[in-house]
């Protein structure tokens, strides 16, 4: 009795062991086939965003640009009259 438990615990086991081998395969080989779509899928929406950006750069009309500016003059400016 004993020993036909025995028995089923390891055929049990190597059931488990085998279905997460073939899970951890069949991962591994989609990874393997679908890395490369994937990263081309990746530059391309990486690409369209950034002439995204471009565009909406080109288009503004350069007021924060100004502003920062007029503010690194006037924080000089009035860090030259301290000294």
């Amino acid at each position: 009795m004993i020993l036909a438990g025995v028995k089923l615990t390891f055929l049990g086991m190597a059931v488990v062991f085998l279905f997460l081998f073939v899970l951890v395969l069949s991962i591994k080989l989609s990874y393997r086939f679908l890395s490369a779509a994937s990263t081309r899928e990746l530059a391309e929406i990486e690409a369209a965003e950034l002439n995204k950006k471009k565009r909406l750069l080109a288009k503004s009309d350069n007021t924060v640009l100004v502003a920062v500016i007029s503010a690194a003059l006037a924080a000089h400016r009035s860090r030259k009259r301290l000294a």
